[in-house]
């Protein structure tokens, strides 16, 4: 039996002392190992072999536990994914934060923070490739994944426009939060684009592929012309 299941498997004999209380706590931490365990093995699944990896069977397996477990946490396999994704949201607002915490790019110059802002979605998309897309197919049937989706689009724009807009002298669009937005909204596009035709390939990726480095170089120039940034490059 999993250890994150244990539970008072018998009634306390009369007279019997009552469970310390103070060993819940143990109780609900080994609970909270095992619910971690199943959504890294979720996301190891998805990683490794895509949407069709992810059986229920093959979760428990992979995260040492068991059937009865995960269904004790999830009523089925539609419940762990929108844990996952809530998960995957939150952990992608933490490190857009921290990748833009302004005390980063001081002294800065901002064609380089485009720079490294476009590199590091790029990285992301790429390397989150096959979760994003399972989490893609439940769009249409799950409200929630769009509104998850909505609100971490919306934190990151808002990082990056506090940022930017303490630049607004050398951005000369005559809309600068909105074009900075737009840009977001550009490379996101192109990028779940790529994702999506790669992901569909029969021949695995297409030849006519781009490389990251490549396109991260052509995002960070549609940006920077669309802004109208002009200072040292």
């Amino acid at each position: 039996m999993d250890d994150g299941d244990l539970r008072w498997s018998k009634a306390v004999p009369m007279g019997a002392p009552p469970p310390d209380p103070l060993l819940k706590a143990p109780q609900q931490d080994r609970s909270k190992r095992t619910l971690e365990r199943l959504l890294d093995a979720a996301e190891e699944l998805l990683r490794t072999g895509g949407p069709a990896a992810l059986t229920v069977p093959a979760v428990a397996a992979a995260a040492r536990s068991s059937v009865g477990s995960f269904y004790a946490r999830f009523p089925d396999k539609g419940a762990l994914l929108r844990t996952l994704h809530e998960r995957a949201c939150e952990q992608t607002i933490a490190t857009t934060d921290a990748a833009l915490d302004p005390a980063r790019w001081q002294g800065v110059p901002t064609a380089e923070l485009v720079r490294g802002f476009v590199a590091f979605a790029v990285r992301v998309f790429t390397e989150r490739r096959p979760m994003m897309l399972a989490f893609s197919a439940e769009l249409a049937s799950d409200p929630g994944f769009a509104r998850r989706r909505a609100r971490c689009a919306a934190e990151i724009a808002r990082a990056l426009q506090g940022l930017l807009l303490e630049r607004r002298a050398e951005i000369h669009h005559p809309d600068p939060p909105r074009a900075i937005e737009m840009s977001l909204r550009m490379v996101t596009a192109v990028l779940e684009q790529r994702n999506g035709l790669e992901a569909g390939h029969a021949g695995g990726v297409p030849e006519t592929a781009i490389t990251d480095d490549a396109l991260a170089a052509e995002l960070t120039r549609a940006v920077l012309g669309y802004l109208e940034v002009r200072g040292p490059t």
